[in-house]
């Protein structure tokens, strides 16, 4: 090869680096002086963590609410009682969904529809 394809060569490849970005090259064309692909690591030196205060914000003590037993209304049923209204509803797959429902006895015939 000549000097004047090899020269060539090089332009077209400076060219193509200059679009796609290079490592070795700037954007200008010019050669970079340095190499690029090399990490420079640098010596960190131990330092011992050193404990701090944690902040505490001062709260009183609120205590949770004491509901009193089952349930949020503070009701309390027997046995038999809850059986009783138990008894008075049924649970059904809603509409070929996934999810169930309670209904009435007296609703049972409009189940699916």
């Amino acid at each position: 090869m000549t000097a004047m394809m090899l020269r060539f060569l090089h332009l077209i490849m400076v060219i193509i680096s200059m679009i796609h970005g290079s490592m070795t090259h700037y954007p200008s064309g010019r050669k970079k002086k340095y190499n690029a692909w090399k990490k420079t690591t640098r010596k960190v030196e131990f330092k011992p963590m050193e404990p701090t205060q944690t902040y505490r914000r001062e709260t009183p003590n609120y205590p949770s609410h004491d509901g009193g037993g089952s349930g949020s209304t503070g009701i309390h049923l027997s046995t038999k009682e809850r059986q009783e209204i138990s008894s008075q509803y049924t649970v059904a797959p809603a509409y070929n969904k996934g999810a169930y429902q309670v209904i009435p006895r007296d609703q049972v015939e409009n189940i699916g529809k």
